[in-house]
């Protein structure tokens, strides 16, 4: 085996591995120095971020405890608003009822009738047909049996002027004091004519001997030809038709009559046919 034989350095060579040796200690030195700066650098940010944190987390728990506060002081208001609004109404309570105590007028109910307490006729649900109720009275009334004047009714407390029905417009609120038989006329004539259908006849007034007349507007209509306008009446219906209708009806029952009238001679005189002649109707003179 051979030895390693070492040969001598020189002084070169060994300054030159001095000088390595302290740049590899001056770079060991760098780095920790290096290392030690970075550490330093995260434990900082580190920090910040938790201050942010904790900052961030205090800023939450005031806004909380701010909005708890704020919903605390709005319920507190809310309950002392619905408080006041209660003592409100329970003193207006207390003031209608004192009120009531103290007043003896007894407003009656409205009457709830199927029909129209003037005319008589069915409440329906067109306009001219609903209920009304007059303020007077107490009674149901269609519109047309309303009046259109409004008059004052302090006895039942109405300080604003109130709808009535003709009737106590003509007895209760007259400019003048009248009797009943003028009161009932001036009714009468207060109201439109009715309106009737053309084929149908006026009934005829209603007299009693131990009762008192009332004069009541014709409504017959003469049979002149009137012009034709745009504004036509209520019951413009087709006359013809009805008419014929009419005599076709008659003609029907006039056929019956000549059958039994035939069946009752074949009895009677064996089975003779009798020969029938057509019957003409003759119209009504004008």
């Amino acid at each position: 085996m051979k030895f390693l034989s070492f040969k001598p350095r020189t002084e070169a060579e060994k300054a030159q591995r001095q000088t390595l040796k302290e740049l590899k200690r001056v770079a060991k030195m760098q780095r920790k120095d290096a290392a030690k700066e970075h550490k330093a650098q995260q434990a900082l940010i580190k920090q910040e971020q938790k201050e942010a944190k904790r900052q961030e987390q205090e800023a939450r728990k005031s806004q909380r405890k701010a909005v708890k506060v704020a919903k605390k002081a709005s319920k507190t208001r809310l309950r002392v608003a619905q408080k006041t609004e209660k003592e409100r109404a329970r003193r207006l309570r207390q003031q209608l009822r004192r009120a009531r105590l103290q007043s003896t007028v007894v407003v009656p109910p409205f009457a709830k009738s199927t029909g129209c307490y003037v005319c008589g006729k069915k409440f329906g649900h067109t306009l001219h047909r609903r209920r009304h109720h007059c303020r007077q009275c107490r009674e149901s009334c269609c519109l047309q049996c309303m009046s259109q004047t409004r008059r004052l009714i302090p006895q039942f407390g109405l300080k604003k002027p109130q709808k009535v029905c003709v009737v106590c417009e003509t007895l209760v609120f007259p400019e003048q004091p009248r009797e009943p038989v003028e009161a009932v006329e001036a009714l009468a004539t207060s109201r439109p004519p009715v309106l009737r259908r053309p084929h149908s006849a006026p009934l005829p007034p209603p007299t009693d001997g131990g009762g008192v007349t009332v004069s009541m507007p014709s409504t017959r209509r003469g049979r002149t030809r009137s012009t034709k306008s745009k504004n036509g009446s209520l019951w413009t219906l087709p006359i013809r038709p009805l008419l014929k209708k009419k005599k076709s009806a008659e003609q029907r029952r006039n056929r019956n009559m000549d059958l039994y009238l035939q069946l009752e001679k074949q009895a009677l005189f064996g089975g003779q046919s009798i020969e029938l002649q057509p019957q003409v109707i003759v119209p009504p003179a004008p």
